[in-house]
């Protein structure tokens, strides 16, 4: 298990990767849009291209956010449990999140194949955006996956209190 979790952070880390690129490209496409606009000679396509790659950031972080365990979740019942009962709904979160991603993927890998369609402006093909939502919800599954627990909590006698 240890090999598939570090081998699923591998591949996220090189998409935290792409995404950073793709935030610092924005950044210079956008100044490069507006600089170009105050010399009176705009360039066309850089809020198209823009928007493609806010997308590919956006799908890319899905993955990162799940394993940095910073997608919103409300506790409010579930932390009146015992650790037992409450990695029992995480696991069951994990497992639920895993298959709709997976099913997402799958749906979009499929819909990727058949895609003819481009963008106005730039000719950008849909069927690298549909790839991209494909890997993106692909790996936040993998990373689900890999944080499905087997062990069981300290019960709650073992845990020390807060002071």
């Amino acid at each position: 298990m240890k090999v598939f979790a570090k081998s699923v952070f591998y591949i996220m880390n090189i998409l935290k990767i792409i995404g950073m690129i793709c935030l610092a490209l924005v950044m210079l496409i956008i100044s490069v849009g507006v600089i170009s606009r105050l010399l009176g000679r705009p360039l066309l396509g850089v809020i198209e291209l823009a928007e493609i790659i806010h997308f590919v950031v956006i799908l890319f972080a899905f993955g990162y956010t799940q394993a940095e365990k910073e997608h919103i979740s409300i506790g409010l019942l579930v932390d009146r449990f015992s650790p037992k009962v409450q990695l029992l709904f995480d696991n069951i979160a994990h497992v639920l999140t895993v298959c709709v991603c997976m099913v997402i993927s799958y749906i979009f890998f499929l819909i990727s194949m058949e895609e003819t369609k481009t963008s106005l402006l730039l000719d950008f093909p849909f069927m690298f955006l549909k790839i991209i939502v494909t890997i993106g919800f692909f790996v936040w599954g993998l990373v689900a996956l890999s944080q499905i627990s087997f062990k069981t909590p300290p019960s709650e006698k073992e845990v020390s209190p807060d002071v």
